[in-house]
């Protein structure tokens, strides 16, 4: 290989013509038109009800999760007429299915009794008792005298019993001169509707899936404001109603209890049991007082006899659960609320541009951080705001989920791929134009720092490779073109790879020669250890190879290698117009001549003491056999190399270096007779013994004796050619 005084690469690179198209303008436009089409897109996708099945997934889990963190209250009882009950009173009082309703006017005696504050029966009275009038008197008569009955009252086109109001009805309260509805209605028998103190509507309000979420407080027939179950035991006890007026039309989501059995509920039969205990003189167990100021609910929970609904907390929950719910509501004043408008949209809005970040703060870093970065981001970001949703519903606020991350993937989505489609595109084509030269590593480092391709350089310490074929004008001369074309390429692809694995930058080829270099223009704090690593890596490949590339070249398949660690300028070099990434300097040049100092050894790989002690340092595991202190053409002071090899290398030809090693301080110490003694001894063995034995006898012969050592010797092999 040829090499001038001073070395430059040839990695070529067309001219930097300019700034960026992405200016100011463009990091601010690009956001806002992003943000712009996702928040249209969500709204839109929002109003087409597109994500209605996914919040309520959403808003279930969350009434789930959060179900018992309030209380129930304490003024709530619930009475219910379960299977233990029905078999007691068939058993013991010789009750069958109905049970008499003079049975529940005994209920109703125990909380009167005891001073509770109303009493609401979720039943459907619609029929006369099978018992008789006088049955339903002593019903009605219980309810009248007690003056805190709740009965029902239940809207339907199909099951409706009357049109208007029901005369014997007392009127929903302040419907006073206002007109009722004209559609069917189911009421209570005329002695019930009448003995009630007021009568609250058990109509459910289900969203589209069938679950109960909200309730309404009112039912509006016509003019008249019908209130619920639960809202009406409020009107019973004498105590402040929510106002009509200021209720939301489409109701309020109710805070759930995971069961209704977080209210303790008591049976039928404890609460009759107790009053005929109490009715005999008899210590009961339930005392009558401890229901003092209490609101009762009473219904059924018999198998076939209770209706159920389906709600976020279960599939299969009590409908008498629903009023209890709203009531509780009422009374802790536990509603959820949900978001305003504006900041639903604000969310979607702040979640968009929560997306687009990544990518954006991911241009403006020129790509210093891991793709993986604003994978990252996107992820943390959507998980941190499904939790604040979460912990914002514990505290009684709804925020929209389902929109607002569809909108933050939205806009992550769409900043990345306008990110792909405009960077990505340069970034594509840099790579495919660098890939032949640079490691990916190096590559991703002139992306990520466009302004490095510009001319100018830097001094930085860096480790050089240098490498040729032996004799490869011979091998040119014999091939015809295509097939020498073909064996080079063969050659140059296994060393590149080899060069660029270690995160090498191939500076040039110079026809059969390679020219590389590490630690620019990333930064490697190894680098001399990757080069000597690599170039012993190079010479074990071409050994794998030798067999193919000699039956292909027709003679020997060799090559050497220089290398060298040392300060050098490293950067863009050459016109305005064209400039190549390369190396200049003496410690560049050193390296040249390395390399075709291995012919005078007859060694195939050579490197200088600092690239041995770096590399060292950098914990390499190869081994290393001194081999001159030699002085190469161009340069006066003399350099201490050295020939690297695989340990295994080293410890099979342990003998002959350690006798190599001797006879080369017989030569250092000018003691040639022995030294040439020495070398003879192994020169069969060794190329550079053989080589040393040859320039002892030339020494001996030019001083005219071996005992003529001249005064100045200082061991030092002078280069006679490159």
């Amino acid at each position: 290989m040829k090499s001038g005084k001073n070395h430059t690469g040839s990695v070529k690179k067309k001219k930097n013509r300019g700034k960026s198209s992405s200016g100011a303008g463009n990091f601010f436009l690009r956001p806002a038109l992003i943000c712009v089409f996702t928040v249209v897109l969500t709204l839109t996708a929002s109003i087409a009800g597109l994500f209605d099945t996914a919040e309520n997934v959403f808003y279930d889990d969350r009434m789930r999760r959060t179900a018992s963190s309030v209380r129930p209250s304490e003024e709530i009882a619930v009475v219910l007429l379960d299977q233990e009950s029905l078999d007691w009173g068939n058993s013991e009082n010789g009750w069958s299915w109905p049970w008499p309703r003079s049975v529940y006017a005994d209920i109703v005696r125990f909380f009167e009794a005891g001073g509770a504050a109303s009493v609401a029966f979720d039943v459907l009275f619609t029929e006369p008792s099978v018992y008789g009038s006088g049955d339903d008197g002593a019903f009605a008569e219980a309810c009248r005298n007690y003056g805190r009955i709740v009965q029902t009252v239940f809207f339907s086109d199909t099951q409706g019993t009357v049109s208007g109001w029901k005369d014997t009805a007392p009127l929903p309260p302040g419907s006073e001169g206002k007109q009722p509805g004209d559609s069917p209605v189911l009421f209570p028998i005329d002695s019930l509707s009448a003995s009630a103190c007021v009568l609250g509507s058990i109509n459910s309000l289900a969203d589209s899936d069938g679950t109960v979420r909200k309730a309404l407080a009112y039912y509006a027939y016509g003019e008249y404001q019908v209130p619920s179950l639960g809202v009406a035991q409020l009107y019973a006890a004498g105590k402040d109603a929510p106002v009509p007026e200021e209720e939301p039309a489409a109701g309020r989501f109710l805070k759930f209890q995971n069961d209704i059995t977080a209210y303790v509920p008591y049976n039928a039969k404890q609460i009759l049991e107790s009053y005929y205990a109490v009715s005999a003189g008899e210590e009961p167990l339930l005392e009558p007082g401890m229901f003092r100021g209490m609101h009762v609910f009473f219904g059924f929970y018999a198998p076939g006899l209770f209706d159920i609904c389906s709600t976020p907390v279960s599939s299969n929950y009590p409908g008498v659960g629903v009023h209890i719910t709203q009531l509780d509501n009422y009374l802790q004043d536990v509603f959820l609320e949900p978001a305003p408008a504006s900041l639903s949209v604000s969310l979607l809005v702040f979640c968009a541009l929560l997306g687009i970040v990544p990518f954006t703060v991911f241009q403006a870093a020129s790509r210093k951080v891991s793709v993986l970065a604003p994978v990252l981001i996107f992820l943390l970001s959507l998980g941190l705001y499904i939790f604040s949703a979460y912990l914002a519903f514990a505290a009684g606020s709804i925020l929209p989920v389902v929109p607002p991350v569809f909108s933050l993937f939205c806009g992550f989505l769409a900043s990345a791929l306008v990110s792909y489609f405009s960077e990505g595109r340069k970034r594509r084509y840099l790579k495919q134009a660098f890939k032949q030269y640079l490691s990916p590593a190096v590559i991703e480092e002139l992306i990520a720092n466009p302004d490095r391709l510009k001319l100018g350089g830097e001094r930085k310490r860096i480790s050089i490779y240098f490498s040729d074929v032996q004799g490869f004008t011979s091998i040119s001369e014999k091939l015809p073109p295509e097939e020498l074309t073909a064996l080079l390429n063969d050659y140059l692809t296994a060393m590149t790879d080899i060069i660029l694995d270690s995160g090498g930058t191939i500076d040039k080829y110079e026809g059969d020669a390679v020219i590389a270099f590490w630690n620019a223009p990333t930064e490697q704090e190894d680098h001399a250890k990757r080069a000597l690593e690599a170039a012993v890596a190079c010479q074990k490949k071409v050994a794998e190879m030798r067999p193919g590339l000699e039956a292909r070249a027709g003679r020997p398949f060799y090559i050497r290698i220089g290398l060298n660690t040392g300060n050098a300028v490293v950067g863009n070099m050459g016109s305005n117009s064209r400039f190549d990434y390369t190396m200049l300097g003496d410690s560049v040049n050193l390296a040249a001549r390395l390399e075709g100092l291995n012919k005078q050894f007859g060694t195939y790989c050579m490197c200088t003491d600092v690239s041995k002690r770096e590399a060292e340092a950098a914990g390499t595991n190869l081994k290393f056999r001194e081999l001159a202190r030699a002085a190469v053409v161009g340069k006066k002071e003399a350099v201490t190399v050295f020939e690297p090899m695989p340990p295994e290398e080293y410890d099979r030809k342990k003998d002959v270096l350690s006798a190599f090693a001797a006879a080369l301080s017989f030569f250092y110490e000018g003691h040639l007779k022995d030294a040439l003694a020495a070398f003879e001894g192994i020169s069969e063995k060794d190329a550079a013994a053989e080589h040393y034995a040859g320039k002892c006898r030339a020494l001996i012969e030019s001083w005219g004796g071996a005992e003529n050592v001249p005064g100045d010797w200082n061991g030092v092999w002078v280069a006679d050619s490159k």
